[in-house]
């Protein structure tokens, strides 16, 4: 005899993996939930649909029937799986993330396995890796605006601001790249980490908002000699 889903909110494990997303070619989170849904997985269907919508709207804006509606299912159905739409948002943060981390510790490996010494090493290091980071951002700009707009920059207001955690967690692979070529604590890496991220979210966002804006290399290394001026102070 089957049971149902179990949607407690504050435990849930992500329905996809690394591992399953990763079954898909094309590398993006995006593009791996299409994949799954054309294969016939009403889930990342679902999750789909959801990615679409929340990112253009907001938790606040989106209506589950209208995720149902666009996933072609019922709404008992979502809820079956989902159970709530706070569920359905938590979910679709938990694989976003879940496979992030995973592509972005996938990014960093490289850099940990050699000594980077010496100035001219230590920024190319930080370009090259700024050039992954950026390219892994602008794979699926629905995607990126639903991590920007939904989880990073939430409200004060917001219920969702445990999941900051998760967003910490999912870039955690660049705290130890700092710590690796800088010889800094992790707490402090941790720190910088962020303002990294916020230097390159600027740069996405203004992207978001103007698609005809393109992202020069001169800013890509102005972003990063701002960043390194920052740590050597």
């Amino acid at each position: 005899m089957s049971s149902l889903p179990d949607h407690g909110l504050k435990e849930m494990s992500p329905v996809f993996g690394p591992d399953v997303l990763g079954t898909c070619k094309g590398g993006s989170f995006h593009q791996a939930l299409e994949c799954l849904s054309q294969n016939g997985d009403l889930k990342a269907r679902l999750l789909l649909a959801a990615l679409s919508h929340f990112a253009a709207k907001g938790y606040d804006g989106v209506q589950v029937r209208e995720v149902a509606e666009d996933a072609g299912v019922s709404k008992p159905t979502l809820y079956y799986h989902f159970g709530s739409k706070e569920g359905l948002f938590r979910q679709l943060c938990l694989v976003s993330l879940t496979s992030t981390s995973a592509r972005i510790q996938a990014m960093v490996e490289p850099f940990l396995k050699t000594p980077i010494k010496g100035k001219p090493a230590v920024e190319q290091a930080c370009l090259d890796l700024s050039r992954a980071y950026l390219d892994l951002l602008m794979e699926s700009q629905e995607f990126t605006g639903f991590i920007l707009r939904s989880i990073a920059v939430p409200s004060p207001d917001s219920g969702f601001r445990d999941l900051m955690p998760l967003v910490e967690k999912g870039l955690s692979p660049l705290g130890l790249f700092v710590n690796h070529v800088f010889g800094i604590g992790l707490e402090q890496a941790r720190k910088e980490v962020l303002v990294f991220t916020s230097l390159f979210g600027a740069l996405v966002e203004e992207k978001l908002r103007h698609p005809e804006y393109e992202i020069t290399e001169a800013e890509l290394q102005w972003a990063v000699r701002r960043w390194l001026h920052g740590i050597q102070g």
